[in-house]
């Protein structure tokens, strides 16, 4: 992958972004998820987006998005997952509130 970045980054002529930068020929950063390829081990490589994905929520996302039949156990936890996170925030809002409410009454 990086032997890839390598010769391609001589394909094309440096632009006015990466000409500016302390040093010539530095890849941007990109969005997403990269992994190093080591020793030709495609099979390791994969394992290792696999872990990244999972721990991201990538996959979560993309199961989201996707049509998918989903359990009734999987629905009554995320349901209960979106609950408690409006309770917390509610529970912070009226905190807030509070806050606010006795520093303007000079509290």
């Amino acid at each position: 992958m990086q032997a890839l970045a390598r010769t391609a980054r001589g394909l094309w002529p440096p632009t006015a972004a990466v000409a500016g930068m302390a040093y010539y020929g530095q890849v941007q950063p990109s969005r997403g998820i990269m992994v190093q390829v080591r020793d030709g081990n495609l099979e390791r490589a994969l394992q290792v987006m696999e872990r990244k994905m999972r721990s991201s929520g990538i996959e979560r996302l993309i199961k989201r998005r996707t049509e998918h039949h989903v359990k009734n156990s999987e629905k009554r936890v995320l349901a209960h997952k979106a609950l408690m996170a409006r309770v917390r925030s509610q529970e912070l809002g009226k905190k807030l509130r509070e806050i606010l409410i006795k520093k303007i009454r000079g509290q």
